[in-house]
């Protein structure tokens, strides 16, 4: 049978999350601002579009939204570019996939001009059909209906399809969607460990236990 797989970037394949853990509370620091206590929780599951928007509403900055934006791109394009690490054996196990003729694909919530950099330099572009962005289809990860159109566009159907994920939030509306999930463990979101182990349907510490 075909296989279909629908790959998260940031905290599945590549190493990212720790700048993104720093990046939103360094930018409303350099303006004097403080973050609330419910800070990290509420920007880990908004697009950069809303977390601008976020930022603007609650602490005022003042730049526009598409300013935040392209200020925070900025910070996070260079790490892209030059440092961000994929996730051990995640290469390895695409190889191994697509040996296997697996239809792939990324669905992210980060921007193109930054993630293709990266997945150039790291050499693993080429495994995928197509990278879809939750800003091009306006949709977020707490709709189902993002994962149901990715997988439309990549041929698959929920029984031949699996979805990889590190997020909680994800992991979930990906499961309320009667997807197959495999979460990927990531340090950042220690708290959500336990959940997520308890809903999704394997978990793994590394790729090489894939392999």
């Amino acid at each position: 049978m075909q296989k279909y797989m629908i790959f998260d970037l940031d905290g599945t394949l590549i190493d990212s999350m720790p700048i993104w853990k720093n990046v939103g509370k360094n930018y409303i620091q350099q303006y004097g601002f403080m973050p609330p206590k419910d800070f990290e929780d509420k920007i880990k599951k908004q697009t950069l579009f809303e977390t601008a928007h976020y930022f603007k509403k609650l602490f005022e900055i003042p730049k526009t939204e598409n300013d935040i934006v392209a200020e925070i791109i900025a910070v996070v394009a260079e790490e892209y570019a030059n440092h961000v690490p994929l996730k051990p054996f995640a290469k390895q196990y695409l190889e191994k996939q697509k040996q296997c003729g697996t239809k792939m694909c990324i669905l992210t919530a980060s921007e193109p001009d930054y993630t293709l950099t990266a997945m150039k330099r790291l050499d693993i572009l080429h495994y995928f059909d197509f990278i879809a962005t939750c800003t091009e289809m306006g949709l977020t990860k707490n709709d189902t209906q993002v994962f149901f159109r990715t997988m439309e566009r990549l041929g698959g159907n929920q029984k031949n399809t699996v979805i990889f994920e590190d997020a909680l939030y994800a992991i979930r509306t990906a499961k309320k969607g009667g997807f197959y999930v495999v979460a990927i463990a990531e340090d950042t979101h220690p708290n959500d460990t336990i959940e997520i182990q308890n809903i999704s349907d394997k978990y793994i510490t590394s790729y090489k236990e894939l392999l």
